[in-house]
């Protein structure tokens, strides 16, 4: 398990495996005085303000550089405006869209665009090199350049360092 210091309207992402799950750091605490974290997930199909090791299922987590004008204050009312509105989709409105759109950026995810130009790369690149092109060796070829493209995308711990216990 990690611990970081983190501040409400921080941005945290957490590392499970093969991709990133951000979210946004609340102002409350949960009963075990960490602090509660607003995210979509694919589990709740929404988003939902829940306890830090539910989110996190202490995996390393870590705040990520993000350049706002928005004060705690707005981020964290835009943030729970889409509790049980937000409608999840892994590649049109998944965490990293949630987190970004909350904190007033670009309405973007670095981890999909990755792995669908990755997709696209290694698709061309199969069919182009290969001798023998078939529909199985174009697809494991998106499939590998993709996944590689999205392990790539993964974002920045703002300190460089974590603390951990």
């Amino acid at each position: 398990m990690n611990t970081v210091i983190v501040n409400p309207g921080d941005v945290v992402v957490s590392e499970f495996g093969s991709y990133q799950h951000w979210s946004v750091v609340s102002d409350k605490l949960c009963h075990q005085g960490k602090y509660m974290l607003i995210s979509a997930t694919k589990r709740t199909g929404t988003v939902k303000e829940e306890p830090w090791d539910i989110v996190t299922n202490g995996k390393r987590t870590y705040v990520t550089k993000v350049e706002t004008n928005k004060s705690i204050s707005e981020i964290l009312f835009q943030a729970r405006s889409q509790i049980d509105k937000w409608k999840y989709s892994v590649t049109s409105r998944n965490c990293e869209h949630f987190a970004k759109w909350s904190s007033g950026l670009r309405f973007s995810s670095s981890q999909v665009n990755a792995g669908v130009g990755g997709a696209i790369i290694g698709g061309v690149g199969v069919a182009a090199l290969s001798e023998n092109p078939s529909a199985v060796k174009i697809l494991g070829g998106m499939v590998l350049i993709a996944g590689l493209a999205v392990l790539g995308a993964k974002a920045i711990d703002k300190y460089c360092s974590n603390v951990t216990d």
